[in-house]
């Protein structure tokens, strides 16, 4: 059946019965996909959001030709600076609830209300995103991990260029170095406050600063927090 309408026969080789429901299903609802999303959010309604929110940790596939889907996709190949961009499988909307926001909403409104939309690549060890929306059980799992518990500075690597802290990059090529195709990458919102602008590796975040920026050439951007809270994922990106 129409996966928009549910009453009608889909038109053959196609998801939906005809042309003003394949409209209407960019625009649909990411649970329940019958009724048109509520302007910029993902869901109808308060049920749709409700009934969401009590089954995270949870992500939502988004179908492609859905106007969600064509704003990550083409704002990753935007952000793509060095050579041609990989073919995206699936992108996925990581569902948040009220426990999972709070801390970030709090942080925001204590260093600033600016958000930046920045990547995040990593590994996986199991079939999430691939053949499963189940998060596995794996402690090295860092894909799972991090979508279970958001971003843990304190498991973070002290040794990296920057120190010990949470890195992004709005240069979804950088970031892709990280994961790879088999890999995740991540879209997240950052709150980066007071930035300090670094030319060279430090190990801190300097006093009066909440985050650090090295952007060599604007093509290798890494942008990195220092604090749990300043960081939360957005949407998932699959390859393969």
């Amino acid at each position: 059946m129409c996966t928009y309408c549910h009453r009608r026969p889909k038109f053959s080789g196609k998801e939906q019965c005809g042309q003003t429901c394949a409209d209407k299903a960019k625009r649909a609802c990411l649970l329940c996909k019958a009724r048109p999303k509520n302007k910029k959010y993902h869901f109808c309604g308060k049920t749709c959001k409700g009934i969401a929110t009590k089954l995270t940790p949870l992500i939502l596939e988004i179908p492609k030709g859905h106007i969600t889907y064509d704003m990550v996709e083409n704002k990753f190949k935007g952000g793509w600076k060095v050579g041609t961009p990989p073919a995206i499988t699936k992108i996925f909307k990581v569902i948040e609830n009220d426990a999972f926001l709070k801390p970030y909403d709090a942080y925001r409104k204590r260093v600033g209300p600016k958000e930046n939309y920045l990547y995040h690549g990593t590994k996986r060890q199991c079939q999430f995103g691939v053949s499963t929306t189940t998060l596995c059980a794996s402690a090295s799992c860092a894909i799972c991990n991090i979508l279970k518990t958001s971003f843990k500075v304190e498991i973070a690597n002290p040794g990296g260029t920057f120190g010990q802290g949470i890195y992004s990059s709005s240069a979804s090529s950088m970031a892709f170095g990280y994961c790879g195709a088999g890999g995740a990458m991540l879209l997240n919102k950052v709150v980066l406050g007071n930035s300090f602008q670094a030319s060279s590796g430090i190990k801190n975040c300097p006093p009066g600063n909440d985050s650090v920026v090295h952007d060599p050439q604007g093509s290798y951007n890494q942008t990195i927090v220092y604090n749990n809270d300043a960081i939360r994922p957005v949407f998932l990106i699959m390859f393969q």
